[in-house]
């Protein structure tokens, strides 16, 4: 085995040499386009994946930190017109500790910044004109973080404090938005650059803050507490239903299997606060204290006349009393709808040959079992006035699809990348054996030389001399006699090479021929 591995280079080489100069060019650039293809699905394969290091530069930062990236041969990318910079996602984080460090990007919003280097002889007007700028910064560079936000910009009015509150102006303030393309703010995320605004502002009210875009679209509203409370109550109101239509959904699912049910919840929540103190006193009362006292009179100088005697009674009584405070909390359940869609069951039969698909539907005493089922899972209570609805009927679907499943497993999505560059290079390697190959078989297939001896002195035949004493006509060989002449000329060499080999066939021959 190793002899002859050892020797494959050599045949290789004999093979090539017989090639004709033509046959030479075309598989050495048939190698060498194989070999710059893999080339370039290697590096096409290992090129880095670039990420965003910063966005929304000024000029002035994104030229220091270029600098500082050539500096360091750092590969980047320059993004958004150039006010991005993308580096190998795999060094994002690192890259941005080390800018910072470097106080960099030096941004262009004033912030508080401002009030780092002291200013002797400033004014009044002058510190309340910086604090306003400084404060309006701080609250763009937070309206920034927002992913969908790509520019904002912040005007606070604040009036002078006024004499009496009646003559006092309010504080208002305006916020200009830029989006990135494509994307929207939803009415939350407002609500909340509202909130943030006046909540960094004193005296500002949400509702005097208006945020406008950079189509000029008007996306704040104002807003009051009712309608505040009611959006409050209806998302707890969703968040119910879909806690316990979840609940009932996933027993529902290990039961009939996914896609067999479909679970629907409405919940009536009471958000009534009630705040109850209930007195209730004793009858039985009880005495604490007991005082008597007699109070002796008599006529002056009447000795005769009666003495009159004066009785005072009193007494405390100790009145039991009990004092109840009842608060109940908001948010209870008041009451429960639930409507639960049960798919039957499908099965395969046989009818004059051919497979369709039978629907059964479900048993009353199975959909009595999984109507008990959901109102376990969801708490139903029939004192309360709950309600719940189980129906039993066929979903709108592929019968055949819905038989025949496709169970989660190996996605081919996953592996394309690798698949690719594998397939190309298997492809690469095939191209260049089928044209090896090809020009190897070519050139077996090439007739040798058949020397013919003529007037003019000896030929070859199949590289040997052959002398002929008379002279031949051309004419004399046919078809017939040079493929002989090659035949037997090519035994001839197989005696020559393997005469042991030779010899064992000719004794089979023999052998055969005596039987």
């Amino acid at each position: 085995m190793a002899k002859s591995v050892s020797g494959y280079p050599s045949q290789l080489l004999t093979t090539f040499n017989k090639f004709t100069l033509k046959q030479k060019v075309g598989l050495l650039l048939s190698a060498v386009v194989s070999v710059v293809a893999l080339i370039i699905l290697v590096t096409w394969a290992n090129k880095p994946t670039y990420g965003i290091l910063f966005s929304n530069l000024e000029a002035k930062d994104a030229s220091k930190i270029v600098d500082k990236l050539k500096q360091e041969s750092v590969p980047y990318k320059l993004g958004d017109d150039g006010k991005a910079i993308l580096v190998p996602k795999d060094r994002v984080y690192e890259l941005r500790l080390q800018m910072a460090g470097q106080g960099l990007p030096q941004s262009s919003i004033v912030g508080y910044s401002i009030f780092d280097k002291p200013s002797f002889g400033m004014t009044d007007f002058t510190q309340k004109v910086d604090y306003k700028r400084a404060l309006e910064g701080e609250l763009e560079k937070t309206i920034l973080q927002l992913d969908e936000v790509k520019g904002a910009s912040v005007h606070i009015v604040i009036p002078e404090k006024a004499l009496f509150a009646s003559q006092q102006d309010k504080t208002t303030a305006s916020v200009f938005l830029k989006l990135k393309d494509g994307e929207t703010l939803t009415p939350s995320e407002i609500n909340g650059v509202q909130r943030l605004v006046a909540a960094s502002v004193e005296g500002l009210n949400p509702n005097e803050v208006t945020i406008v875009d950079s189509h000029g679209h008007l996306l704040s509203q104002k807003h009051d507490e009712t309608d505040q409370l009611s959006s409050s109550q209806y998302d707890a109101e969703s968040r119910v239903e879909s806690y316990l239509a979840n609940k009932a959904q996933s027993m529902l699912d290990e039961v009939l299997g996914p896609g067999n049910a479909i679970v629907r919840v409405n919940a009536e929540l009471d958000f009534d606060q009630m705040d109850k103190t209930t007195e209730q006193y004793d009858p039985n009362s009880v005495v604490l204290s007991e005082q008597n006292s007699q109070q002796h009179s008599s006529v002056p100088g009447d000795s005769t006349a009666a003495k009159t005697v004066q009785t005072n009674s009193v007494t405390n009584y100790d009145i039991g009393k009990t004092v109840e405070r009842f608060v109940s909390s908001s948010g209870n359940i008041k009451k429960l709808s639930i409507a639960v869609l049960v798919n039957g069951k499908y099965t395969a039969v046989d009818k004059n040959g051919k497979s369709k698909v039978s629907y059964t539907p479900q048993s009353q005493q199975e959909l009595s079992d999984l109507t008990n089922i959901v109102k376990s899972a969801v708490g139903f209570d029939q004192t309360r006035g709950d309600e719940i609805s189980v129906v039993n009927m066929p979903f709108a679907n592929d019968n055949e699809g819905y038989l025949l499943k496709q169970k989660p497993g190996f996605r081919i999505q996953d592996y394309s990348e690798k698949f690719v560059i594998l397939a190309a290079m298997i492809g690469a390697v095939i191209v260049f054996l089928s044209i090896f190959n090809r020009l190897r078989k070519k050139e077996a297939e090439m007739p040798e030389p058949v020397a013919i001896l003529t007037q003019s002195g000896p030929h070859t035949v199949a590289g040997h001399v052959a002398e002929r004493s008379e002279p031949v006509q051309a004419a004399e060989y046919s078809e017939e006699s040079l493929k002989a002449a090659k035949v037997k000329d090519g035994v001839s060499v197989y005696i020559q090479n393997k005469p042991i080999d030779a010899a064992k066939l000719l004794k089979v021959w023999l052998t055969d021929a005596g039987d």
